[in-house]
């Protein structure tokens, strides 16, 4: 998709490069500057979004092009030119990983293909009946994980975070929980975290203690888990592999809900 942009950006840099001017004031290079830039935002742009989405990383790479074009209508220093191509050169190679991955995921993940499992199914119907915005959530978090234009997972982890949290706020209510016998709530806290309306839940219907551990060591694998996702950093040198990272977590963070929402809502497995 960018590899023809990708030569010519490559062949303009490497004419620059055997030069011997300081500085670029020919008006065939200057025009040649602004034809690449015409070429990305006119054609490639459109291909690239539609394959990698409207990302913060696609903004700056416009910026990219857009600080070549000023270049060009002055006199500037032939290797500030170098630079900045070399700086295109290597966010366009990026992206074209990532569209070779966002279309390896979209085979293999297209929605069509790969529905809800029977438990997915079971827990989502349960879901609609008793708390319709949580069912959204969970719903949303799993198109996400199913799709192939995602550029960023903090939103989707937040999903399945949320479809969680509005389940047990729906089962435990803040007012129950913590009107129980011995209750406190936890330092800097002014209503109950989810672990003790998870306890709160399991306790009141008999469940033993080992089935209470499980689920709370799901909840805080799921808020480490969610925190990694959340401070995850944007790195140009690895974005393709970043986004495969969140996502692989993403996919750890459902499984631990899907057990907590199991156990809660008394499905089978």
């Amino acid at each position: 998709m960018l590899h023809p942009l990708v030569a010519e950006v490559e062949a303009f840099q490497s004419a620059l490069r055997r030069r011997r001017a300081v500085n670029v004031n020919d008006q065939i290079a200057k025009q040649q500057a602004v034809a690449l830039a015409h070429q990305y935002f006119n054609d490639a742009r459109a291909l690239l979004i539609r394959s990698v989405g409207e990302s913060d990383a696609v903004l700056d790479h416009d910026s990219t092009w857009q600080q070549l074009v000023r270049l060009a209508h002055g006199n500037n220093s032939r290797g500030s030119y170098v630079r900045l191509l070399s700086k295109i050169r290597r966010q366009l190679r990026e992206f074209s990983v990532m569209a070779v991955v966002a279309g390896s995921v979209a085979r293999v993940e297209d929605p069509r293909e790969a529905g809800p499992t029977a438990e997915e199914t079971q827990l989502l119907e349960t879901l609609d009946r008793l708390v319709p915005s949580a069912a959204a959530s969970y719903r949303q978090g799993f198109n996400d994980l199913a799709g192939s234009d995602r550029i960023s997972y903090r939103g989707t982890a937040a999903e399945f975070r949320e479809a969680l949290r509005e389940t047990l706020d729906h089962l435990a209510p803040d007012d129950q929980v913590m009107a129980q016998v011995g209750f406190k709530l936890e330092a800097d806290q002014t209503k109950p975290i989810m672990k003790q309306k998870v306890g709160f839940v399991l306790k009141s219907r008999g469940s033993n203690k080992t089935i209470r551990t499980a689920a709370e060591q799901s909840l805080s694998l799921i808020d480490e888990l969610s925190g990694q996702v959340m401070r995850a950093v944007y790195n140009r040198a690895s974005l393709a592999t970043h986004v495969q990272q969140s996502k692989t977590e993403v996919r750890k963070i459902k499984r631990y809900v899907d057990t907590v929402l199991f156990d809660l809502l008394e499905i089978a497995q």
